[in-house]
């Protein structure tokens, strides 16, 4: 999973399927395999948005 933007103290990233996950910050670092997404969206815009809601 690759990190593609931070917004407000949340990261969006990308898998390889080119779906979008987005974590805190602090479920983050926990590391790959140990992490959980807060929301999974289909574009960026749905991502700034729960973001945005949070």
């Amino acid at each position: 999973m690759k990190k593609v933007k931070q917004v407000k103290g949340f990261v969006i990233a990308e898998d390889k399927e080119k779906r979008l996950h987005i974590f805190s910050k602090d479920e983050w670092s926990y590391g790959a395999g140990f992490r959980y997404a807060e929301w999974d969206a289909d574009n960026m815009q749905e991502a700034i948005d729960f973001i945005e809601s949070y």
